[in-house]
């Protein structure tokens, strides 16, 4: 097991032969508002109903949710049981594109591996293109690492913040959006700002 700081442009054994191990025992997958709005954009439904049907909150940790985990084996519940295959995978979390990668800095592209993936690997894959083969990591980089800022920022403060509030963040910032534009990241800086007003 690997447990370099890893670049780009490092390469070690990555190859995902879609045995469905990484997709079991869940329940611990973290989106963001991008991944909501992106999600809920590719099923072809509203994004209330895609929190509702898909989506739990984590207890203890304020404005974070998670993909439901289904069954005895907490199986993502978007993966396929049959075929194993992922059924949002271009629009899959930014948790699930690392895996089993463990990211050491994301602003510098800087991971180790894991080595949390059991299946035993030879092909040899650099981390660029591991992150970025369906251009997920690239495109929502940026705007992952100012969800992570916010977090930081807004979690400290939760316990003060009256329940009515608590309420209206939680539908600032994971529902307030129209998904048919395109400038997703413009829409979730904008609510991020909303809620940093109703706070301060």
């Amino acid at each position: 097991m690997e447990k370099n700081i890893l670049t780009l442009k490092s390469k070690i054994p990555l190859n995902c032969t879609i045995c469905d191990r990484c997709c079991k025992y869940r329940g611990d997958i973290k989106l963001t508002p991008v991944n909501v709005i992106e999600i809920s954009k590719y099923l072809k439904i509203s994004i209330k109903e895609f929190l509702d049907k898909y989506t739990e909150e984590v207890k203890d940790e304020p404005l974070e949710i998670v993909i439901k985990a289904m069954g005895e084996d907490r199986r993502c519940i978007f993966n396929n049981s049959k075929t194993f295959k992922c059924e949002i995978h271009k629009y899959r979390p930014i948790q699930c594109v690392m895996f089993p990668l463990y990211p050491i800095d994301i602003n510098k592209d800087l991971f180790i591996n894991m080595g949390s993936c059991i299946v035993e690997q030879k092909k040899k894959t650099s981390i660029n293109k591991w992150l970025n083969g369906d251009n997920i990591y690239k495109r929502n980089k940026k705007i992952y690492l100012k969800w992570i800022e916010f977090l930081e920022e807004i979690q400290p403060k939760w316990e003060n913040i009256s329940r009515e509030k608590q309420i209206k963040i939680k539908n600032i910032i994971f529902e307030d959006y129209d998904i048919k534009k395109k400038n997703y990241d413009d829409q979730i800086l904008e609510n991020m700002k909303k809620v940093r007003e109703l706070i301060y």
